[in-house]
């Protein structure tokens, strides 16, 4: 039930959230005819280089796709609020009167906003961009490195690599401070590298910013190597 703007916040982004799951979705069904031996072969042929056929997905998926999906959902969720009607709903076995005109319309600001109403820190807002921006690139690349079934392999690969990094890191933990560590709570040293950020917020906002152009680069050597 919406009973405050925290939660209605809370309701907006899980929208969002599962909006870009879809989002995902098409970013990472690129290069469709990698799937079939045959159409591969047949795709390969095709004049370009390996260069361009791999900056042409980028750009209908990427480039021309994400920002109009984005202009879609924000178009789509505003509609959505604008047509709410007024209605009782149950509240701790309770009758409440819902008025539409307490919402109030999304805005992307709202995504970056916590629930006290402060906009987030610089880098956490750009750590969420370019991490979702990132992950989509991910996704992507991971369209030239599977054949069959490329999206779902290629998220149990990143769930994998996730579940690996935290165990090495527990593992870490335990030999270099066991004392500090117990079962999987791991011990960190954090230390302050700017006036603004600690170690683990540098390390978060760089992998954050530059991961990207690694699965891009993987993605095209991939994609250099079915050629050969």
């Amino acid at each position: 039930m919406i009973l405050n703007e925290s939660q209605i916040n809370g309701y907006y982004g899980m929208c969002f959230a599962i909006y870009m799951m879809a989002v995902g979705v098409v970013m990472g069904t690129a290069f469709p005819d990698l799937s079939d031996k045959i159409k591969t072969s047949n795709y390969l042929l095709n004049p370009g280089s390996t260069l361009e056929k791999l900056l042409l997905q980028f750009l209908i998926r990427i480039v021309f796709f994400v920002p109009i999906a984005l202009g879609i959902f924000w178009i789509a969720i505003r509609l959505a609020k604008a047509s709410l009607i007024p209605g009782i709903v149950m509240v701790n076995s309770v009758e409440q009167l819902i008025d539409p005109a307490v919402i109030p319309y999304f805005d992307y600001v709202i995504l970056i906003t916590n629930y006290k109403g402060k906009i987030w820190e610089t880098w956490q807002i750009v750590f969420m961009v370019f991490g979702l921006f990132s992950y989509g690139i991910y996704l992507f690349a991971g369209a030239t490195y599977f054949k069959r079934y490329a999206l779902v392999k290629t998220i149990i690969a990143s769930v994998v690599i996730l579940l690996t990094s935290i165990t090495f890191s527990v593992v870490l933990s335990h030999i270099f401070y066991p004392k500090e560590t117990e079962g999987f709570n791991s011990k960190l040293n954090e230390f302050v590298v700017t006036g603004h950020l600690t170690s683990i917020e540098l390390f978060m906002v760089s992998l954050s910013l530059f991961s990207w152009l690694f699965f891009l680069a993987i993605a095209y050597f991939k994609l250099k190597e079915k050629e050969v």
